[in-house]
């Protein structure tokens, strides 16, 4: 503000020195020494303007300065006339108030009066009225910028909060600001369309006067919010679309437009992210000022006029709507009024709109839907579960029915025998009656008669327990055919909420487009970008997780790859360079192809600037693919200079981050003098999958059925061992043979290769593997659960799933786990070890707690130590653990029922045989008089809650050791 000022005094300074000049001397010589002061002080304002940085008051001055000049010789009269009529310093003294009282805008048109004044032997060149007018506009807006900062500092002390004019009120009404910000996105995408139109001169009057009411309702809510940078915008773009403007469009007007159109969306983008104004906000506004100002004061040119400018068949609507023909609804939706296929990847605006009714639901609300949908998948999962298991222990019963039916016969059978026996002998007594009745007692018999009769009951009975077992059966059946038609109505209620967070790719279309042309406009290329499968629909999470590195991408497209209009031309190829961005679904994965057909990547450029920064050593060996991925380096650049827009260090890193945090691969590959092509492949969703379900020396491991390519069974023969190193032959390639326990660092015996084994195929972005795991168990459908950051600690573990059976396990993120094996982050052990060889028993450390997350969260990272957990759930229960089993440490809590851990530390110190085992007492309570309590009852170690990874190992290892040693 203080050097406007100053330029404001020499510009006043220079109109006095002027004003004061005799115009009426008659002398010739004093006419000719007149004339050389007038053009040296325009020679002395010229400077003095490019001293200040004035670059459309230095033009103005050096334009006089040469009228004057052509006259100083030949006519020096006409100079001292202008003098005279005031014309050489009135706009002088008026561009000095305009400077003083930026806020006043009648300035500008008496300075464009005076410039534009039929007095001035010639007329002044549009472009030089327009520039000054722009630099006088610009240098009012930072004036108040200025004074807003001042103003905000002088109340608070703070100068960047208050000034942002990209900020609603404060006090606003919150259903007022939400209401704002669902309508305003739609209506700025659509402005910012018909604008595009309108700028290209291919639009309707309809389109025009739509595209105005559009920016007058956008000024009218903005200024409501009070948002005022968006408010004073659509304010400039409304009273343009309301001139006649269709001279001018191809005298500038229409590249104006086209950057006011991209400013608007990218002012609306700023606000929800927190942004100041765009650094060209300020330009469009002065660029807009001065336009008008133009449009306004100079005549309408004779080329065409809007009305002349409408094409035959507007002409040719505007007919027809006065006998307009009402056609049924499935007709006029059909799309087929003008004989034109509509194609796929049309715009919106160009593709019939569904009469369906829609319904604006939170994104919220939908992952709350999910999340349930989740629960619930797990929760039938489960009864699903129990039904197979009670189905298991109904074929159970019926087995041991059929064993009691069977015993049954062999007593009936027996009793039978019994009885025959029994009857012969009666026969007999009754044939020689001379025998003692005493050798025949009837009372025997009649008892052998009772116990058949309960034997033929009791076999009846479990004759019916059968039919019931059988029956029971039955119903378990039915109850699982219902769990299973649950599964299934479960399963699409998951995917009818999962599309409810489906977006199309369209609804980005604007936003890339925008960025190529952003970014030619600052780098003076020209290119084009055609978007395929636009219709595509994308998983929010995932849609939104690629827009950033997308449009990183794009600016590196025009930037790094797309050539400059002279340059292309000299290679015979067309000035407008081509992007093409390609989205397709294939399976269950969504890939994105970006390609240019600009210079391509320069291969020997970046073997010497990875050579620079040590990333490569003089005369090492990389293929090209291993190359073309060294840009995927944090902080890798091959520009000298840096700028806005490269050259900064952030890099193609940023893009391989984003990319890895979805999950997915990245592909390069690139031709010199043809272009470049990234291939980008990440999965449907990253919510609900498909996992294989792995166990690996006894832990369960969900591995995504995305990552697999193959589930292949490699017969004994098939096996190759090299050097202690796994190999198997598949489609002629020789895959090395990863054991996933030793990835994780889990001790495993090594495979006997005598034998075959089932082995998980997978692929990385560089290399494909065999991965082997102890036993391969069925597909599920789980739920992905993120895990907290102090838990997170393994690599390679993207979240955790509940199992049917209530257990929890670990989903394997392959792809990092593979990338941090091949960057050197991680290492497996392959030893030669033999069947034979005695794996060392790991250490068991008790862990007492009466939390269950508690104990689940301390097992599982005393199971990624390496060591083998035990739970108990009191003091009570960790005795009785002690005197089944033998235990190196223990790990308790402090206050729980039946039996704390201060009475379970005193009971362990007097027993002899396990006084030795330390004891680490894991509890909330971190006051001095708990660690006294906690000491006299003889614990060794002492942390509260929570525990971190580190620390805990710290104290495994310290106790364990002292123990080893005593």
């Amino acid at each position: 503000m203080d050097d406007t000022i100053a330029f404001a005094e020499e510009l006043e300074e220079v109109a006095l020195q002027l004003s004061t000049l005799d115009p009426l001397v008659e002398d010739p010589a004093d006419i000719a020494d007149l004339a050389e002061r007038i053009v040296a002080e325009y020679e002395r304002l010229g400077m003095t303007a490019a001293m200040f940085d004035k670059q459309g008051i230095q033009q103005v001055a050096e334009w006089i300065h040469g009228i004057l000049t052509s006259f100083q010789a030949t006519l020096p009269e006409a100079i001292l006339e202008l003098l005279q009529e005031g014309q050489l310093f009135n706009w002088i003294e008026l561009t000095a108030i305009a400077l003083r009282e930026p806020e006043e805008l009648s300035h500008l048109p008496a300075i464009s009066s005076e410039l534009l004044s039929e007095a001035w032997p010639e007329s002044i060149p549009a472009e030089l009225l327009q520039q000054l007018l722009i630099n006088l506009r610009t240098d009012a807006l930072h004036a108040q910028q200025d004074e807003d900062e001042a103003a905000h500092a002088t109340d608070d002390g703070t100068s960047d909060a208050g000034a942002n004019p990209l900020a609603w009120d404060a006090d606003i009404h919150p259903e007022l600001l939400d209401a704002w910000l669902q309508e305003t996105p739609g209506q700025i995408a659509e402005a910012a369309r018909l604008i595009h139109v309108i700028a290209k001169g291919n639009s309707t009057s309809e389109q025009k006067r739509h595209a105005a009411r559009l920016a007058h309702t956008i000024k009218g809510a903005s200024g409501v919010v009070g948002v005022e940078a968006i408010t004073a915008f659509t304010h400039r773009l409304e009273d343009i679309l309301d001139l006649n403007i269709s001279g001018y469009l191809n005298q500038g007007l229409g590249d104006t437009l086209g950057a006011c159109a991209d400013c608007l969306e990218s002012l609306f983008e700023h606000l929800q992210e927190g942004k100041t104004v765009p650094d060209e906000y300020a330009t469009l506004l002065a660029d807009m000022d001065a336009w008008e100002q133009r449009i306004t004061t100079e005549p309408a040119p004779t080329l065409y006029d809007e009305e002349a400018s409408e094409s035959p068949d507007e002409l040719g609507n505007d007919l027809l709507t006065e006998n307009t023909i009402v056609l049924p609804e499935f007709i006029t939706q059909a799309g087929v009024g003008n004989g034109e296929l509509v194609e796929e990847d049309a715009p919106t605006a160009d593709i019939p709109r569904s009469s369906s009714t829609h319904l604006a639901v939170p994104m919220e609300t939908v992952q709350r839907l999910l999340n349930l949908a989740g629960e619930l998948i797990t929760s039938t999962s489960q009864i699903a579960e129990n039904a197979q298991r009670t189905l298991q222990f109904g074929k159970q019963l019926q087995q041991q029915d059929e064993h009691i039916r069977q015993m049954l016969d062999e007593l009936s059978e027996t009793i039978d025998q019994q009885s025959t026996k029994l009857n012969r002998q009666n026969n007999l007594k009754l044939v020689k009656p001379s025998d003692r009745a005493s050798d025949f007692d009837h009372l025997e018999l009649e008892g052998y008669n009772d116990l058949y009769s309960t034997t033929n009951l009791l076999t009846e009975s479990v004759a019916d327990s059968r039919e019931m077992t059988y029956s029971l059966q039955q119903q378990i059946r039915q109850i699982s055919d219902q769990v299973y038609q649950q599964q299934r109505l479960q399963r699409q209620l998951s995917e009818t909420i999962l599309r409810t967070r489906l977006i199309p790719v369209q609804s980005i279309a604007a936003r890339v487009e925008r960025t190529v042309r952003e970014t030619c406009r600052r780098t003076n290329k020209q290119a084009n970008i055609k978007i395929i499968g636009q219709n595509l629909q994308v998983d929010t999470d995932i849609l939104q997780g690629l827009t950033a590195p997308l449009l990183h991408m794009l600016r590196n497209a025009v930037d790094h790859g797309i050539e400059t209009p002279e340059q292309r031309q000299a290679q015979q190829k067309p000035a407008e360079g081509v992007i093409e961005l390609r989205f397709e679904q294939k399976g269950n994965h969504i890939h994105m192809t970006l390609s240019d057909d600009g210079q391509g990547l320069d291969v020997e450029r970046i073997r010497r600037r990875a050579i620079e920064r040590d990333l490569l050593k003089e005369g090492q060996d990389l293929s090209e693919a291993e190359m073309l991925r060294l840009i995927l380096q944090p902080g890798f650049t091959t520009r000298e200079q840096v700028s806005d827009i490269s050259g900064r260090g952030v890099g193609m890193d940023v893009v391989q981050s984003a990319v890895e945090d979805l999950q997915g691969l990245l592909h390069l590959s690139s031709q010199a003098g043809k272009g470049t092509s990234v291939h980008i492949q990440v999965p449907l969703t990253l919510i609900a999958t498909n996992a294989l379900l792995v166990r690996t020396v006894g832990n369960l491991i969900a591995i995504p059925g995305n990552t697999i390519q193959q589930v292949l069974y490699v017969a004994s023969t098939d096996n190759i061992s090299e050097d202690g190193t796994w190999y198997i032959e598949h489609q002629t390639q020789k895959l090395e043979v990863l054991q996933l326990a030793r990835l994780f660092g889990w001790y495993s015996e090594a495979p006997d290769l005598t034998q075959g084994h089932s082995l998980l195929i997978i692929a990385s972005e560089n290399k494909t593997y065999a991965v082997h795991v102890d036993d391969i168990l069925q597909p599920r459908d789980i739920v992905v659960k993120n895990l907290p950051t102090w838990l997170n600690t393994a690599q390679g573990v993207s979240g955790a799933c509940i199992l049917a059976n209530g257990e929890v396990a670990p989903v394997l993120d392959t792809l990092r786990l593979l990338r941090n094996l091949e960057h050197g982050l991680l290492k497996s052990t392959q030893t030669a070890q033999t069947k034979s060889d005695k794996a060392p028993a790991r250490q068991a450390i008790l862990i007492v707690d009466d939390s269950l997350s508690n104990r689940k969260s301390l097992s599982l990272m005393v199971e990624q130590l390496g060591y083998r957990s035990i739970t108990a759930v009191d003091g009570l229960d960790a005795l009785q653990h002690l005197h089944s089993q033998a235990v190196e440490l223990i790990l308790t809590d402090l206050e729980m029922p039946r039996m704390n851990g201060l009475e379970m530390t005193q009971a362990v110190r007097i027993w002899p045989e396990k006084r030795h085992v330390p004891i680490i007492m894991v509890t909330s309570r971190s006051t001095q008089k708990h660690r006294e309590m906690a000491q006299q009852a003889g614990v060794d170690g002492y942390l509260t809650k929570p525990v971190d990874h580190e620390t805990l190992k710290t104290q495994l290892q310290k106790w364990l050791s002292t123990q080893l040693a005593a």
